[in-house]
Formats: structure tokens, sequence, C-alpha cells
């Protein structure tokens, strides 16, 4: 395991032996905890270590964390057949399957990010510094673990409330409830965006992703009217607007593409480009992921693989006579698919509930010519093909991967490498935008069942895409909406499961806490929207399958029997979770009353 990897087993055992002898200090460097995070300097490079963690998520170069979060929901699957790729998540996600890897490496990267945290939260208050600076470094510790405790609580459920640094080893966790440790760290973040900055550095944590933050938290706890008056403050104050205007640069390779019209760019375009996302002009970015070609700190030289992700294999397709006739080659015609679209592989193959959401305005700017690549405009593009330069023929397609329409100006690929087969290069991303949060005001304000209200921040977004305003919305137009505008930006997993939460809380429509993991909104919004997992569509040796206890993952077995002298819970429908004790309810608690 490497030095920097800090998954829950290490929390466990860290670096220590047994013996009394083994537990006393012996710094092989000065470069220990105790001799660098004494002071300011200490502390600020973990705040860089903590911040590069959103970056882990949003930049792996395959297969990339953000990207299960939409295939494991409501219009995405994993489009690839191999039987290691997770379809059936009654058999391929569970406490002992290796299948869901993404599972794992999200659980190791929310606890590596929590442990940089509490080493700044646990060390800021002795350094000397003025009040101010020891404020900002815990503000900036508090939105770090809040960030990811966040995450855990909506793909986990009831975890273990870490609050210190963990210095010794330690195998006996509790988990504590969902809505104690959202209590916390809706606390913390209230503390936060008092002391966090109004302007930082790109990638840096100020206080509109504070309030961003803490929006989301008081949506959790059903706290509407403070939701309203947080995401308010940012949306109000104006430092942040909707980009409506075009701004930054195009980069002059797009300009020789064949299906591209430079007349048609637009400021939906523009948003999107790697190159515009951090400027100083882009008042829409509220954080944001740094992540440059050969800069210090990247994920790799080769960039994210968001194209190889995210398109389609259409370089299998063949076509009526049965010949391959969509290939990666240049055959020099113009149609040079190859470099326009990548070398994709299918790793998310959008529901058709979600194709069709094009269909309420197809003049919408977020499907435009130069945005939105639709089915119409795949071509066979080999010379050789009876049918060259003809639409792809629906019968020849034999693969769910072939075939499916991509938010082009999300993923467009700026050669860096060399590569003759382009699918993959790296870009800053978006964390929080304004955009989503004026659909987040849309949503606390619906829940207060002000309509008109929750129609109207919709349709600032809707507007700022010059589509047709919505006359009315719900919930579930809200995350059509999310859909349209956030199209593999966010983790909509977690975002789904907040909603089925609030629902089981407030009792809407059936819904429970006591059988959540039977009944929830977040199983019935995926069966409706994601045909895939509706129709248990054959891909490859699985079925894509889907229950009502997903709308959490399962925690590891090995971690829990790992914690040997406490008790970490199961997620509810997981094989374990009949032996779960009552949760934690106290913050401050680390025992259940009567164990030592």
């Amino acid at each position: 395991m490497k030095i920097d990897k800090y998954s829950f087993v290490v929390l466990l055992f860290l670096v220590f032996g047994c013996s009394e002898e083994r537990l006393e200090p012996d710094p092989k460097s000065f470069f220990t905890p105790e001799n660098t995070l004494i002071d300011i300097a200490g502390l600020e490079s973990v705040v860089v270590s903590m911040n590069s963690r959103f970056r882990t998520e949003y930049a792996r170069t395959d297969s990339h964390n953000l990207m299960w979060e939409w295939n494991f929901s409501d219009f995405t699957v994993n489009g690839a057949p191999p039987a290691s790729v997770p379809h059936n998540l009654e058999l391929q996600m569970t406490p002992n399957s290796t299948e869901d890897a993404a599972v794992r490496r999200y659980w190791d990267l929310a606890w590596e990010s929590i442990k940089d945290a509490n080493l700044i939260i646990n060390r800021a208050d002795p350094i000397e510094a003025p009040e101010l600076v020891k404020n900002e470094l815990l503000a900036k510790g508090y939105f770090g673990r809040a960030y990811w405790y966040y995450r855990l609580v909506h793909q986990f459920g009831d975890v273990p409330l870490l609050l210190e640094e963990i210095s010794s080893p330690k195998l006996d966790f509790y988990s504590h409830s969902r809505e104690t440790i959202l209590q916390k760290i809706t606390e913390d973040l209230e503390f936060a965006v008092q002391w966090l900055p109004d302007f930082v550095e790109p990638g840096d944590i100020n206080r509109a992703a504070g309030s961003f933050l803490l929006t989301k938290c008081y949506l959790s706890l059903r706290e509407f009217d403070k939701a309203i008056s947080e995401a308010s403050k940012v949306i109000d104050a104006g430092q942040y607007a909707l980009m409506t205007d075009r701004f930054g640069t195009t980069e002059s390779q797009f300009l020789e593409y064949s299906f591209l019209n430079p007349a048609e760019f637009d400021v939906i375009w523009d948003l999107h480009q790697k190159f515009n996302k951090s400027l100083a002009e882009n008042t829409e970015a509220i954080l944001i992921v740094q992540d440059q070609h050969l800069t210090e700190g990247n994920v790799s030289n080769v960039g994210t693989a968001k194209m190889r992700d995210y398109v389609p294999v259409w370089w299998q397709a063949r076509d009526p006579n049965g010949t391959r006739a969509a290939t990666d080659l240049d055959f020099g015609t113009g149609l040079r698919m190859i470099e326009q679209l990548g070398r994709g592989v299918g790793r998310m193959v959008p529901s058709q509930e979600f194709r069709d959401l094009r269909n309420e305005d197809p003049n919408d700017l977020r499907y435009s010519q130069n945005n939105w690549f639709g089915m119409e405009r795949y071509v066979y593009n080999d010379p050789n093909s009876d049918f060259f330069e003809q639409p792809f023929d629906p019968a020849s397609v034999t693969d769910i991967r072939q075939w499916y329409p991509i938010a082009y100006s999300k993923m467009v690929y700026i050669d860096e490498t060399g590569d003759p087969r382009p699918a993959r290069a790296s870009s800053d991303e978006y964390v929080f935008r304004l955009a989503e949060l004026y659909l987040l005001r849309a949503e606390a304000h619906w829940w207060k069942g002000d309509v008109a209200s929750a129609t109207a921040d919709v349709n600032v977004v809707r507007e700022r895409a010059q589509a047709i305003p919505a006359v009315t919305v719900d919930i579930d137009y809200i995350f059509d909406e999310r859909a349209r505008e956030l199209y593999t930006e966010t983790p909509r997993k977690t975002e789904l499961t907040r909603v089925a939460y609030i629902m089981a809380q407030l009792g809407m429509n059936g819904y429970s806490l006591d059988n959540m993991h039977q009944s929830n909104w977040f199983y019935d919004r995926v069966i409706s929207s994601n045909h895939f997992y509706r129709d248990e569509i054959l891909q490859g040796a699985n079925i894509y399958r889907i229950l009502p206890y997903h709308v959490y993952w399962p925690i590891k077995e090995e971690e829990i029997r790992a914690n040997s002298l406490g008790k970490i819970n199961q997620a509810m429908g997981y094989p374990g979770s009949e032996t779960n004790i009552p949760p934690l309810t106290d913050p401050n608690q680390t025992k259940p009353d009567g164990i030592e």
C-alpha cells in the first residue's frame, strides 16, 4: 500500500505494531506531523493535499469515479460487456464483491480526505497565528470533512463519525446515524461560511463553496427555509452570475472539424471548454478541480479518459452488409470521426429516457450543433463501404455500446500527447457551479410547496440555455433539468439518495425510514427512468438489475471484520445487516453506553 493510501483499514492499523516499545515515537525523518504541522505553512500544505482529493474523483485516467455515481442511478449504465463490470447489482454489488471497485474507491477516498481534514482541524488551534488565520484554516478543514461525510451518508448510510486525528491503532469504531452526522457537519459548515474567504485561487475553498455545501445539508435535514436563504446569499450577492455571453477561447483545432459550425459556438460551449473553467471572467464557477497537462500534481500526463469512458464504440459498427464500415482510420475524406469523437469504449451509456429529454425542446442550446452529438449524426465513414456517408442503420447495431448521443462540448479532446487515436486529455472540472445552486434552491421551494418559485428558479437555468420555459415543475422535472444541465458533472446517485432520504423522513408517498431498503424514491425513479434496469437487458454475461436496497452501497465485509472491537453497521438489505445495532446519535459519543 502506498504511503498516501488511507483506507478505513489503515485507520484501524496505521503503521504501528502492538508492543509498548513499538508505540514509542521513533521518527525516521524530521518530516513527521509533530515537526511539520506546527505552523501555518504546514497546515496549508495539508489543505492542498485535501483539496487534491477532489481531483482524484473527477480526473482518473480510466473509469473515473464520478461516472459510477451516474451508472448506479437513473440515467446511465456501464455498457462494457465483461463479466467483471457490474451490471447485476444484486450479484455484483455485495459486501464481498470485487466487481464494484468504484464503491471501494469512494470509501477509501472519503477516509483519506477526512484524515486530512481532521489533521487541519485538530492542529489549527495550537499554532501561533492570528485568530483570523486559524479560523480560516479551521473553516477549510470543516468544509473538507463535511464534503466527504455528506457523500458517505448518501452513499453508504450510517458510518462512524471521526472528529479527532487518529494517531494510534483503533479497532473499536461504531456507526453513527446519518441524521447525527448531517447535523454535525451542518453545524461545522455554519461556522465555516463565516470564516472562509470570498476570493481564492482556483481550486481552493471559498465562502460560496461553503454556502453551496451548506445548502445541500440544509436540504438533507429538511431545513428548507435555511436552504433557500443560504443559496440566495450566493445567488443574490453579485459576485456570481450565470454566464450568458460568449467568453474565453476556443481551440483552433475545433474549427477544422467538419461537423462543427464556428458561427454557432455559444456560451454553453464556452462554459465547458477546459481553458475557460478557471478564468476570472467565468462568474459561474464556484469550486473547480485543477488538472492541466504537465503541471505539478496533475493526475497523469495523459489526462482523464472522458472521451474513452463516455463515447460509444462507434468504430465497431457494421453496415447492413455486415462490413465494419465505421472505422477509426483516417481516410482523408473529411469524415475524421476518430479525431472528432475519440476512440470510445462505452462506459457510460444513457438510457432511452435520458435521450428523450431532448424532445422537450430540440432548440435548447445544450442540444445545439456544437454541444450535442445526436444519434442521427453518426455515419459510416469507410469509403470502401457501399453505405459510405450514410447514417447508421439501427438494424445493424448489435451492441448497446455502439450508438448513442453524447454531450459533446463536455468531453471534447484536445491533443496533448500525440495519440493518433485520442481518448483522453487533462482538464479543469467543475465541482460546484451556479446553475446547480439555482436548481437546489428550486428544490427547496418545491419541498415547501412554493411551486411558482421553484419553477422560476428552474427557468433561470433554462432561459440561459434558450429553452422554452417550464410551465410548472415537480421533483422529477427538477431532476430531469439537473440531468440536462449537469450531465456528467455532479454525483447523481448521491443527490437521488438525498431526496429518497428526505421523502422517507417526511413519510411522503408511503415511504418511511423503517423500510427504506425495501421501498424508496431512488429505486422508483431509477426504474421509471432507466430502461436498462427496468427491462433487465442482457449485456455480456449479466443482466442489468438494481433493487431497492441499492439506495445505499455496501460497506465491504473486510472493513467490518477488521474493526474487531467495535461495530460498523452494514447498509440495510445487504448480508450482515441483520446483526446491526442501533447507531450512535450523539456526535461526541464514540461507543454505546455501557461499553468501556
